[in-house]
C-alpha cells in the first residue's frame, strides 16, 4: 500500500535558489512529529545535522531501512540525495539556520489525478533543544511538515495533496527517528570505538570523519 502510494505522490525534490517569502497562513500544516528523542548533548546532535552525508553513512550502518540512503552536499545550503530503496532522487535547500531550530525546503509533485499533478514546495520545520544534561544527556526535537500550495489551488485540492503525503512522510520519519537514535547512542557511548569503525566504511566522507576526530577527540591542548 505504502509502496503504491510512494508511485502515485511521485516526489521529485528540487532546489529553491532563490526561495520566494512565505507567509505562516499561506502554508498547510501536513504532519508535525513532536517529542522525538535522542541520547546525546547539543554539540554532536548539531554536528550530524551539519554533516548529513556523514549522519545518512552512519545511519544506514546502524539501521538496515536506510541503507540505500546516501546523502551528499555540493554546498552549505544545497542536501542531495538519493533513496535507492524507494526510487528517491534529489534536493532540498536549507533555507534558515537558527538557535534551536533549522527550515528546509523541498519541492513536491503530487499526482491528484492521472492527468493533473500539483507541483508546490514543502517546508520542513526541526527544532529542537537539550532536555538533561550529562551524564545521561537527552536532546528532545519536534518536525513540522508544510505543504505551500498556489494560491489560486481551492482547499480541498490542497488538503486531498496533503493527505497523500502522510503514508511517506510517516515512513521516512519512522526509519530516521530510528536511525538517529542508534547513532546517538553510539556517539554518545563510545566516541573511539565508533570513529574506528567508521574509518572502514567506504561510503563515509573522509572529511567529515576528520571534522568528527578534532571536534570530539583529539587531545585538547
Amino acid at each position: 500500500m505504502i509502496r503504491r502510494l510512494v508511485v502515485q505522490v511521485a516526489i521529485v525534490l528540487l532546489a529553491f535558489p532563490s526561495p520566494p517569502p512565505v507567509f505562516a497562513d499561506q502554508r498547510l500544516l501536513i504532519r508535525e512529529v513532536p517529542g522525538l528523542q535522542c541520547r546525546a548533548t547539543q554539540a554532536p546532535y548539531e554536528f550530524l545535522l551539519s554533516h548529513p552525508g556523514f549522519a545518512a553513512a552512519l545511519f544506514g550502518r546502524l539501521y538496515s531501512p536506510l541503507e540505500g540512503y546516501r546523502v551528499t552536499q555540493p554546498s552549505p545550503r544545497h542536501i542531495r540525495f538519493i533513496d535507492r530503496r524507494w526510487g528517491l532522487d534529489g534536493e532540498a535547500e536549507l533555507l534558515a539556520i537558527q538557535p534551536g531550530k533549522r527550515i528546509y525546503r523541498t519541492e513536491i509533485g503530487v499526482a491528484l489525478t492521472e492527468a493533473w499533478q500539483l507541483s508546490a514546495p514543502m517546508e520542513i520545520v526541526l527544532e529542537y533543544g537539550q532536555a538533561r544534561a550529562e551524564p545521561n544527556p537527552l536532546m528532545v526535537s519536534h518536525l513540522a511538515f508544510y505543504l505551500l500550495p498556489p494560491p489560486t489551488l481551492p482547499s480541498v485540492l490542497a488538503q486531498a495533496a496533503a493527505q497523500l503525503l502522510v503514508p511517506l512522510i510517516n515512513r521516512q520519519v519512522e526509519a530516521v527517528t530510528e536511525g538517529s537514535r542508534r547513532g546517538c547512542d553510539r556517539l554518545t557511548n563510545d566516541p573511539g570505538g565508533l570513529y574506528d569503525e567508521m574509518a572502514t566504511w567506504p561510503e563515509m566522507p573522509k572529511p567529515d570523519l576528520i571534522s568528527y576526530y578534532h571536534l570530539f577527540l583529539a587531545p585538547r591542548p
